[in-house]
């Protein structure tokens, strides 16, 4: 299903959307990362009712998915705020608490051994993902990153098209505009003429 998708934004909703039901889940996020900013940002929640965290942004190592990001292993706890294996930050708590969250599991999206994000599921109650879950969560971020790259090539591919598509066109018309100006200056055309000629083009 998710290889007939071709628009990066719906491939994205399409793995959210099943990460929560796959796991039966109040909340379901992607984070996708910005490795020129050393950041992965919050890009997709499915079930997620706060403002302040659907817009959130993680430092590469921060918080648990930050440390996803950073290591490209999953990590899961029952209690996200007594988990001292995560760096927590005021922003990033903030904005989990805010959401109502107690339980995260966060795994890599996996590209070649880089890691170009991190999907999450999250329960507002306290719950240890078993190792069965992470798993399957796992394999759907695996699926996932294919999906995601062949989308974003799609978009590169039709991009490029509409570029090419732009620049034959230009050229078209600059090359009508020539033929209408070679054609009025052998036929003697005056300088009032030339100037409406070029106005025209232009």
């Amino acid at each position: 299903d998710l290889a007939k998708l071709r628009d990066a934004d719906a491939v994205l909703h399409s793995i959210v959307r099943r990460a929560r039901t796959l796991l039966g889940v109040d909340v379901a996020y992607l984070s996708l990362n910005n490795e020129a900013r050393g950041q992965t940002y919050m890009r997709v929640t499915e079930g997620s009712a706060s403002a302040l965290f659907q817009q959130l942004s993680l430092g590469i190592g921060e918080g648990l998915g930050g440390k996803v990001a950073l290591t490209g292993r999953p990590y899961a706890t029952a209690d996200y705020f007594t988990d001292t294996r995560f760096a927590h930050t005021d922003t990033i708590d903030t904005a989990v608490r805010d959401e109502g969250l107690t339980a995260i599991v966060g795994v890599p999206l996996s590209l070649g051994g880089r890691v170009i994000g991190v999907l999450y599921a999250a329960n507002r109650a306290y719950r240890t993902f078993a190792r069965e879950e992470v798993a399957l969560l796992s394999s759907l971020a695996d699926h996932a990153a294919i999906s995601i790259d062949n989308a974003h090539l799609l978009e590169e591919t039709r991009e490029a098209n509409e570029t090419v598509r732009a620049h034959n066109e230009a050229i078209r018309r600059a090359e009508q505009a020539h033929d209408r100006l070679t054609e009025l200056v052998l036929r003697g055309g005056d300088v009032p003429e030339v100037a409406a000629a070029v106005a025209k083009v232009l």
